[in-house]
């Protein structure tokens, strides 16, 4: 009896080294911290760079077919076919940007709290804000197409970038974090500049694209302001990344202290 009871607790060993000979339990014994997690990080971001390539191509295709089939002008279905194959190339160098980045956590780090709360985070942002370069640079040139044929061309920038929107806090987290240290201590006004600075754009106004073929001032200042906000965002990307770094650098000594708590006080005996 009690040889039939041990060998009913045996039974999941036994399950487990007929049907996977426990490669998954070894994967998990010998899973290293350190190495490991870098590894399946970068794998992680290669896949994303991949899906979303696909993604944007999928949507944009699906966009442009709507768009050409719809009732426009052979003017701007022309522009239109322009502006797509503009778009369709977008999305070569926005895969690369996420791979790149992510192949960039598969270094050496000293820990994983510095892991995960530093470079992880930083390179988050740096995907945020470079894809969002990208996004605006191809705009600003599909923009410019507009200008030149002079009506509204196809220029559905943000098709296929959905998949980016749970980046979206992490891209956000300097400047909340930085404003919240500031109202803490009741310097309001500067959080509120703070937040009107990170957020400012060259305002592009209302170009009225209307087929007449005459062009003017204000909407050449619209074009160059389009292209302005592509270098602007990586201004702001930078500023981000800096504000982080404080911050980090802050919360890392203020723990360590905690840890090892000294008072600058030096008793000299007379």
């Amino acid at each position: 009896m009690k040889k039939k009871f041990n060998q009913l607790l045996d039974l999941p060993q036994m399950v487990n080294q007929k049907l996977f000979k426990a490669p998954l339990n070894d994967g998990i014994d010998n899973f290293d911290g350190k190495d490991g997690i870098r590894c399946y990080t970068k794998t992680i971001y290669l896949w994303v760079a991949f899906a979303l390539f696909i993604w944007m191509e999928y949507t944009l295709l699906q966009a442009a077919f709507e768009y050409l089939s719809g009732a426009h002008s052979g003017l701007e279905k022309a522009g239109g076919v322009l502006t797509t194959l503009l778009l369709f190339a977008s999305a070569f160098p926005i895969a690369q940007v996420i791979r790149s980045r992510g192949e960039s956590l598969g270094g050496t780090h000293k820990g994983m709290v510095e892991f995960v709360f530093s470079d992880f985070v930083k390179t988050n942002i740096r995907i945020v804000g470079e894809v969002i370069a990208l996004l605006s640079l191809f705009s600003a040139l599909n923009f410019t197409l507009s200008f030149v044929f002079d009506t509204n061309l196809f220029n559905p920038i943000n098709e296929g970038t959905e998949m980016l929107m749970p980046l979206a806090p992490i891209a956000a987290l300097p400047v909340d974090l930085m404003t919240t240290l500031l109202n803490a201590v009741g310097l309001t006004s500067f959080s509120d500049m703070l937040h009107s600075v990170t957020s400012y754009q060259f305002n592009r106004g209302n170009p009225e694209f209307n087929g007449d073929f005459v062009w003017n001032i204000r909407d050449l200042a619209a074009v160059f302001g389009a292209f302005l906000n592509v270098i602007l965002g990586l201004v702001m990307m930078y500023i981000s990344l800096t504000i982080y770094s404080y911050v980090y650098g802050l919360a890392a000594t203020l723990v360590k202290w905690v840890a090892n708590p000294t008072l600058p006080i030096t008793v000299k005996n007379k």
